[in-house]
């Protein structure tokens, strides 16, 4: 099989969970609870003064509900997809790109937090903040992560094979 084809096969194999996952609405609770709690507990440590109510949090006259969405769950498994997308990488290769996961999520924690603080401001500026940091700049931090870690094994990739190649042409 061919790497186009081999390619194709690994994004609907890498994909297909996520798209299950995302129709039945299904969550892993303890990830969510420990992510809300973390939340409030930097809340805290700045200082904000707020009340929970189940995942909402209640600050002066604003509220947030902290879904398992605002996780960031399917910004990571994209970015799992990323790593394990690519063919001819070796799996220890891939499993030091996951290592990213680590100031992804730490992004998102602070996204959080940041646009609760915002929000219990203005609700224009949260609206604003909300989609900003959502939407695009925790899309483009995954992909300029995962492009640094792809273009390096790249490279890595591009040295091995030259240097077979001088030592193959130094042998004959």
């Amino acid at each position: 099989m061919n790497n186009k084809k081999k390619l194709i096969l690994r994004a609907i194999f890498l994909i297909t969970p996520l798209i299950f996952l995302s129709f039945f609405h299904l969550e892993i609770q303890l990830f969510h609870e420990v992510f809300f709690l973390q939340v409030a507990y930097l809340l805290n440590l700045l200082g904000i003064k707020f009340h929970t109510f189940g995942f909402h949090i209640l600050i002066k006259n604003f509220s947030s509900i902290i879904t398992f969405d605002c996780t960031g769950w399917k910004q990571f498994y994209i970015f799992c997809i990323l790593i394990f997308l690519p063919v001819g990488i070796k799996l220890s290769d891939r499993l030091k790109g996951l290592l990213f996961l680590i100031p992804l999520y730490f992004y998102n924690l602070f996204r959080v937090v940041i646009t609760i603080y915002v929000g219990s401001i203005s609700y224009f500026w949260f609206r604003f903040v909300h989609y900003f940091l959502w939407n695009f700049l925790f899309l483009v931090l995954i992909f300029v992560f995962w492009f640094w870690w792809y273009r390096r094994k790249l490279i890595k990739k591009a040295r091995r094979k030259l240097s077979k190649a001088i030592n193959s042409n130094t042998r004959s």
